[in-house]
């Protein structure tokens, strides 16, 4: 398996802070350039599943820098991790790394932008649940319904702030 290969892997792993564990030890040295490569394809992966509750125009720049994050994009990215999950071992795991890595303020920061997130991804699965599995079918498969739930995705995910 060679660097490119194994940053494919990693990009299909939803949980990013446990991508160490999945680096075999000949690629140790070679983390970092790894991580790099793997980053942008899960962002990617992520907006295309319309798993990443960021801002609509944050999507559009990550779209036009090629899925590379800036630093406040990241805070939003993993903001949107927090929010996606709710098993309290995972969010201190991830508490505990960020702050590690970019220290408190900056954790502080992710933390609280994870509420914004929460809301909307809440709005959301409240839709799709009160919509029930025949309407969502309905949604999935036509043009019409389909652009009135982007429209209500696009609604709930511009409650998030973009700056």
């Amino acid at each position: 398996m060679d660097i490119n290969e194994l940053a494919i892997s990693l990009s299909k792993i939803n949980e990013p802070e446990l991508w160490i564990r999945h680096i075999p030890r000949t690629y140790r040295g070679l983390r970092k350039d790894v991580f790099k490569l793997a980053e942008p394809l899960w962002i990617k992966r992520l907006v295309a599943s319309n798993e990443l509750y960021v801002h609509p125009n944050v999507i559009k720049s990550l779209v036009i820098q090629n899925f590379i994050p800036n630093d406040l994009q990241k805070k939003m990215i993993w903001a949107s991790i927090l929010a996606s999950n709710s098993d309290h071992r995972r969010r201190n795991t991830i508490k505990i790394l960020v702050k590690k890595k970019h220290g408190h303020d900056w954790w502080e920061e992710v933390f609280e932008r994870s509420r914004n997130a929460w809301a909307a991804k809440e709005r959301i699965q409240k839709n799709l649940k009160e919509n029930g599995p025949a309407i969502n079918k309905l949604i999935a498969s036509t043009h019409l319904f389909g652009q009135a739930a982007r429209d209500e995705l696009i609604a709930a995910l511009i409650m998030i702030p973009e700056k």
